[in-house]
C-alpha cells in the first residue's frame, strides 16, 4: 500500500532514478513493516521550477514523501522515517558538485476508512 514519491531539484544532475527507487524501496521493506514488497509504489520527478529560500543556487534537495495508512505507532513511523533518511544519506549516484543538498522524509498518513484499491488482471 505504500505510495512512495520522490521529488528532487533539476540542479542535481544525473541522477539514477531507478537506483534510488530500489534502494527506497529495500530500505521501506527492510522495516520489516511492509508485508510484501509489490504493495510499495514508488516514482520520482525532477522539480525545473523551485525555490529555496530566497533563490540561493547552491542550494538542492531531494524530498521522500511516504503515504501510509493510518493505524501504526509513532516508533514505527519512526523507523520508517529513519531508515529512508539514512537510505537518502548513503545513495550517491548523482552529480552535485558544490551544492548543498537538503534531504527530507515526510511521512503522511492516509486515513483506512476512505483509502480505496483493488487489482485488476487484464
Amino acid at each position: 500500500m505504500p505510495q512512495m514519491v520522490v521529488e528532487y531539484s533539476d540542479n542535481i544532475k544525473a541522477l539514477n532514478q531507478q537506483d534510488l527507487m530500489l534502494n527506497l524501496n529495500h530500505a521501506l521493506f527492510d522495516t520489516g513493516l511492509i508485508d510484501h514488497p509489490f504493495n510499495i509504489k514508488t516514482r520520482i520527478r525532477a522539480n525545473q521550477d523551485f525555490l529555496i529560500g530566497f533563490g540561493d543556487n547552491h542550494q538542492a534537495y531531494i524530498h521522500v514523501r511516504l503515504g501510509i495508512l493510518t493505524g501504526r505507532t509513532l516508533e514505527q513511523r519512526q523507523r520508517m522515517s529513519a531508515q529512508l533518511l539514512a537510505c537518502l544519506k548513503d545513495f550517491d549516484q548523482y552529480q552535485a558538485s558544490g551544492l548543498e543538498i537538503q534531504l527530507c522524509v515526510e511521512i503522511a498518513e492516509m486515513p483506512k476508512e476512505v483509502y480505496g484499491k483493488i487489482s485488476v488482471l487484464k
